[in-house]
């Protein structure tokens, strides 16, 4: 039955279809959250625009007609305009990205836009989509800004700071805080020369090596030598570096940084010299081992050459301890038997 009564009202379905088919678009045009502007190929002119882009920019529907892209801000100027448009017959698109746009009222807003080429009875028209992310860029700038600030903050707490080398002009660029780790002023721009001499002299032929061989090979290094600061203070730096090349594989820049190792340094040496004086301390402990010939008289002591010494002396020079003197009770009943009994009523020998 369809068929039927498509094949004897044929034209009044194929309207009837298109007249559809145009309402659709026409709903679509005018409820979409993106502008749509269309234009004349020829003149260039806005001849439609959809309700979101009055609303993006605040000019009435029919300020925007019979204006060319570049009057409405979507262009710098007028020949900035038709470079676009001959790229556009070229190719039939054009993409612009991050393109700021104000509107009447003097708001900017940041969108991408496209333009695409079509016929239509026989005419060429352009359709240009805008979108707007002003929202969008505004979350990505405060992205990129806490990160800029964890960066710096990490870089302060370990003492890092970057630096680079644009090549072929071999211009040296530090960070803030690099030039906070030199002593010098933030935004400080020292030259090439400049940043190796502030190595002491007989560190900077390797340091020169390292850069150079880098510049030409693409050879990383990562070195500790120390350092003298603006002020002359000594410090000790480890430095990082290596190449960045272009598309087509050649050096264009060094990049590195430098991280103030001072403290790591001092505590290292600390730790170095606490080592030591455990080191020389456990030499100078003495034992005694082995056979000791001792007088069985007067209780000297053979020494390994062949010298008899108080055993007292003797073990002093070979243990580190020293003596005081006392008497046992056995000796003291022998040879004070008076003060002995006394002691001996107090209980004294048995404490």
């Amino acid at each position: 039955m369809i068929n039927e009564t498509y094949k004897e009202t044929p034209h009044r379905t194929v309207f009837e279809d298109l007249r559809a088919s145009e309402s659709r678009y026409r709903r679509l045009f005018e409820s979409a959250r993106d502008g749509t502007m269309v234009l004349d190929a020829d003149s260039r002119q806005i001849i439609d625009v959809n309700p979101f882009m009055v609303e993006l920019l605040g000019y009435s529907p029919d300020e925007f007609l019979g204006k060319e892209l570049w009057e409405i801000g979507l262009f710098k100027d007028k020949d900035e305009s038709q470079i676009a448009f001959r790229k556009l017959q070229d190719v039939g698109y054009i993409r612009h990205e991050d393109v700021q746009l104000k509107s009447r009222s003097g708001e900017a807003r940041e969108i991408e836009f496209v333009c695409n080429v079509y016929a239509e009875d026989k005419r060429q028209f352009i359709q240009c989509n805008v979108r707007d992310i002003t929202e969008r860029q505004a979350a990505r700038e405060q992205a990129a800004q806490s990160a800029a600030l964890l960066a710096q903050m990490a870089g302060k707490a370990a003492r890092l700071g970057g630096w680079t080398i644009d090549l072929p002009e071999r211009t040296l660029t530090w960070s803030d805080e690099n030039c906070a780790i030199h002593d010098v002023p933030p935004g400080y721009k020292p030259t090439l020369e400049e940043g190796i001499g502030y190595f002491p002299p007989e560190y900077r032929a390797e340091v020169t090596r390292h850069v150079e061989e880098c510049a030409r090979e693409g050879t990383p290094y990562d070195f500790e030598f120390p350092k003298y600061t603006a002020r002359g203070r000594l410090i000790w730096v480890r430095s990082i570096g290596e190449a960045v090349r272009d598309t087509e594989g050649r050096i264009i820049r060094l990049q590195g940084a430098f991280q103030d190792i001072t403290k790591h340094k001092q505590v290292e040496a600390e730790r170095e010299k606490l080592i030591k004086e455990l080191q020389d301390a456990l030499a100078e402990v003495k034992t005694l081992q082995g056979i000791l010939p001792i007088c069985m008289y007067c209780k000297k002591i053979r020494d390994d050459e062949g010298a008899w010494t108080q055993l007292e002396l003797y073990i002093k020079q070979h243990t580190g301890a020293d003596f005081s003197h006392g008497m046992c009770e056995p000796c003291t009943k022998k040879m004070y038997p008076e003060i002995y009994e006394k002691l001996r009523l107090k209980d004294v020998f048995k404490k």
